[in-house]
């Protein structure tokens, strides 16, 4: 219902109160369950994946860990990997790889973190195709890749 000092009426109005906020920064929300309001204290923070540390591979692929907050965020079902954060035009072509992709097994190797995945693509880079598993809206897939 506010936002600070700001009357929220629709979704427009939302966005615009978002604007104003800074991380860390402590703002009070006025909120209605049914019948009753509350006024809250929240702490701005940055969408985890934002704030979590990147790990970049192969010069154009930034991955980060998943954790349970980024899991929840994006809906997604896999218990670890690393998400791509970003992923060049090119990547995205040749690997068939993109933003919002969660690496979960390299080979036969399966992974629980960027880390993770940044050592077995290297430790397979120039030994052959590497099957790298992923999943993308709920489902999983897999794309073969070869690196020299």
């Amino acid at each position: 219902m506010r936002v600070g000092n700001r009357v929220v009426r629709n979704p427009f109005d939302w966005e615009a109160a978002l604007l104003d906020l800074r991380v860390g920064q402590d703002v009070p929300v006025i909120v209605r369950r049914g019948a009753a309001q509350r006024t809250l204290t929240v702490r701005i923070g940055d969408l985890p994946e934002v704030s979590a540390p990147k790990v970049t591979v192969l010069r154009e692929l930034q991955l980060v860990s998943l954790t349970p907050a980024i899991r929840a965020e994006r809906s997604i079902r896999s218990q670890a990997g690393a998400l791509v954060y970003q992923a060049s035009q090119r990547v995205s072509e040749e690997l068939g790889l993109q933003p919002g992709d969660v690496i979960v097994q390299v080979n036969r190797t399966g992974v629980a973190t960027a880390d993770d995945v940044a050592r077995a693509i290297d430790y397979y880079a120039g030994r052959g195709p590497i099957r790298l598993f992923f999943e993308r809206g709920g489902q999983l897939a897999f794309t073969d890749v070869l690196i020299r």
